[in-house]
C-alpha cells in the first residue's frame, strides 16, 4: 500500500530545493503525493511562479490561499492565522500519512501546526541551522519541535535538533536537497536565457537577491542604499536583481530597486522561476545579497557570494562566500575581487558544506522504509551532547 505524503510550498526558493524531492517522490510507485502550494507562488506581485509548478508537469497541486495584499508584521500575523485554518482544511480531507515542509518559512509554520493538531506525521528538511539575521530561526525550532522526522543537511545541525530534545532515531542527516537540483536540473543556453529576459548577458553578470531583514536590532539592513550605490560605481558588470521574498520590509526593498530601474546594464524581475535561477548560475560571475541560495547553491557552480549583512549568519560557509556589512567601499571592494581572475581560480575546488547530492533519492528511500505512525508519540529526549 502506498504512503500518501503531502508536501508544502510557498516560494520560488524552498520550490527549487524541492523539486528533486517532488520529482522523484511523484515518480515512486511507493507514494502518492499531493502538493499544496501557497504564498509568493500565487501572487501575481512575485511572479505568480505556481506556473512553474505546472510547466515542470508537478501533478496534483492544490492552492491554499492565505493573506499576502500585506508584508507588514501584522499582515503577516494575519496570513498565518488563515493559512493554518486552510491547511487544516486542506490536510483533512486529503486522507494524508504524512507530510514534509522544508526551512524556515511562516507558510511551513502554519502548515506545521495544522499537521501536529490533526496528528499528521511531520517531516522536516534543513532542521537544526541558525539565521540569527530573520525572525525564521524561531520558526525552523519550531516546526523540529512539532516534527516527526528530521532531514538536517549536516552532522552540526543533527546535533542541534538533539539538543532540543528530538530522538535521535528521528534524526537522518542527507545533504541539501537543493546540491541536487544543481546535478539533475535541465539548463537553458545563455541565448535561451536572453530570449526569456529580454536582456543581453554581457560582460561579466551579478545575480542579485536582497531579502528583508527581520530582526528588529539589524532592520537598519534593510536600508539598501550602500547596496545600489556600490552597484552604481561598478558599471562594468551586468546585474540580474530579483525582487526580496514576501517578509515585512519586502516591498520597502521593491521601491528602493526602482530608483535603478531605468539604467541599461540592470534588469529587475519578481522571479527567475527555478529553471532560469538554476541556469543563469552557471554564467554569473558573482552572487550578491543576503539569499540563503548564495551559501547553498552558489559554492556548487564555484561561484562567488557577496553576502551582506547578518540575515544569513550562523550558517556554515564555503571559501567562495565573502562576508561584508551594507557599507558601500566594502560591497564595491568585494564585487571587484570576486572578478579576479586569481580569485576565481583559487574557487575551482570549492568544498560545499551542504553537500555533493543524492539528497532526494536519501530521503525518498528513507521514507519508503519508516513506519510514519511509530515516529506520532513525540518524547522530549535528554542528550549528552559531544563538544
Amino acid at each position: 500500500m502506498s504512503k500518501k505524503i503531502g508536501i508544502v510550498t510557498g516560494t520560488r526558493a524552498e520550490y527549487g530545493l524541492l523539486s528533486r524531492t517532488i520529482e522523484l517522490l511523484q515518480n515512486d510507485d511507493r507514494f502518492e503525493t499531493c502538493i499544496f502550494a501557497c504564498g509568493t507562488h500565487l501572487s501575481p506581485e512575485y511572479g505568480y511562479t505556481i506556473s512553474e509548478l505546472r510547466d515542470n508537469n508537478v501533478k496534483n497541486i492544490v492552492s491554499i490561499e492565505m493573506l499576502l495584499s500585506s508584508s507588514s508584521k501584522v499582515g503577516i500575523a494575519k496570513s498565518v492565522g488563515i493559512a493554518t485554518m486552510s491547511f487544516a482544511d486542506a490536510f483533512t480531507w486529503s486522507n494524508l500519512d504524512a507530510i514534509l515542509v522544508l526551512g524556515d518559512r511562516y507558510e511551513m509554520f502554519a502548515a506545521a501546526q495544522a499537521a501536529m493538531f490533526l496528528d499528521i506525521s511531520l517531516i522536516h528538511i534543513h532542521g537544526g541551522e541558525v539565521t540569527e539575521g530573520a525572525f525564521d530561526d524561531s520558526i525552523r525550532h519550531s516546526i523540529t519541535k512539532m516534527a516527526n522526522i528530521h532531514f538536517p543537511v549536516a552532522e552540526q545541525f543533527a546535533k542541534r535538533i538533539q539538543q532540543l530534545g528530538e530522538r535521535k532515531s528521528s534524526i537522518f542527516v542527507v545533504g541539501s536537497p537543493g546540491v541536487d537540483n544543481i546535478i539533475n536540473a535541465p539548463r537553458m543556453t545563455k541565448h535561451e536565457l536572453e530570449s526569456s529576459l529580454d536582456f543581453v548577458l554581457s560582460g561579466p553578470i551579478a545575480l542579485v537577491t536582497y531579502h528583508p531583514v527581520t530582526k528588529t536590532a539589524n532592520s537598519s539592513e534593510n536600508d539598501i542604499s550602500s547596496l545600489i550605490s556600490a552597484i552604481i560605481e561598478n558599471p562594468q558588470l551586468t546585474y540580474i536583481i530579483t525582487y526580496p521574498n514576501a517578509d515585512n520590509g519586502g516591498n520597502n526593498i521593491i521601491e528602493q530597486w526602482q530608483s535603478i530601474v531605468n539604467l541599461s546594464n540592470i534588469k529587475i524581475i519578481p522571479s527567475l522561476g527555478f529553471k532560469r535561477y538554476i541556469s543563469i548560475m552557471e554564467f554569473v560571475d558573482c552572487v550578491i545579497g543576503n539569499s540563503s541560495s548564495g551559501i547553498i547553491e552558489a559554492p556548487s557552480f564555484n561561484v562567488p557570494t557577496i553576502n551582506i549583512g547578518t540575515r544569513q549568519k550562523g550558517r556554515p560557509r564555503a571559501s567562495s562566500v565573502l562576508d561584508v556589512e551594507m557599507n558601500k567601499d566594502s560591497i564595491s571592494n568585494a564585487i571587484n575581487k570576486s572578478c579576479e581572475v586569481s580569485f576565481k581560480e583559487s574557487l575551482q575546488n570549492t568544498i560545499n558544506p551542504y553537500g555533493k547530492g543524492g539528497a532526494a533519492q536519501t530521503i525518498v528511500d528513507i521514507l519508503a522504509h519508516l513506519e510514519l505512525p511509530a515516529f506520532n508519540i513525540k518524547t522530549f529526549t535528554d542528550h549528552k551532547i559531544d563538544e
